[in-house]
Order: structure tokens, then C-alpha cells, then sequence
């Protein structure tokens, strides 16, 4: 069942950087604030993946997130890749909250990325 959110991913092309041609949740990035939050809160519920800075992968259901980029995950799962290239995956519980300090970048699904631009 851990395994299930990773095989998800393998058609996941959007991503949400600085770099990004997407609204980005990134402080002074953002050239249309109301835009940025109307795409982040059609992304609500769908499956994301938080990058983060210790190189951990949190995938999990967003549920809310604050103006500190605070994101909170419903059912998350931990992803770590060892030196080997090898992944392990541990389950993290029904609530998870990642500080936004150290969320290097949010991804999701290329169709529910779509579908929130719509």
C-alpha cells in the first residue's frame, strides 16, 4: 500500500518553483497574487508531493497551508532515497504538517495541475 502514492508520480510533470511557469507559493515570486491563491486553493484535496530541505519527500492530500507556507497533508507518507538510489517509504500518519521554511518545492499531479489553472 506504500508504494501506491510513488507509482502515481511516474506521469507527474508540474511542479511549483521559482523556476516554475506556475503560480508559485514562493514569497515575492508571485506577479499575481490573486491568481496564485486562486490555483492554490483549487489544488485543496489533491495528491501532493513537498520536497524538502533535509531530502526527505512528503507525499500526502493537501489540506490547508498559512501565509508561512505552514502545509498541512492528510495521509501522508515519507519518502527517502539512501545514497544507494533505493527508496524507502514509512507512513507518517493522518495529519502532517511541513514548516514552510524548509519546503524546497510542492508538486502534483500534471492533470490536477490542469485542471486548477481551468
Amino acid at each position: 500500500p506504500l508504494s501506491a502514492p510513488v507509482q502515481l508520480w511516474d506521469s507527474c510533470r508540474c511542479t511549483m518553483t521559482k523556476e516554475a511557469a506556475l503560480p508559485s507559493i514562493s514569497e515575492g515570486d508571485v506577479k499575481d497574487p490573486p491568481a496564485a491563491k486562486t490555483y492554490m486553493s483549487r489544488l485543496m484535496n489533491s495528491l501532493v508531493r513537498a520536497h524538502i530541505t533535509d531530502g526527505r519527500i512528503i507525499t500526502g492530500q493537501l489540506w490547508c497551508f498559512d501565509q508561512l507556507k505552514n502545509t498541512i497533508l492528510l495521509h501522508g507518507h515519507e519518502t527517502r532515497v539512501t545514497e544507494s538510489g533505493e527508496q524507502q517509504h514509512r507512513p507518517l500518519g493522518p495529519l502532517v504538517m511541513v514548516p514552510g521554511k524548509h519546503i524546497l518545492k510542492l508538486e502534483t499531479t500534471k492533470s490536477a495541475s490542469e485542471e486548477a489553472m481551468q
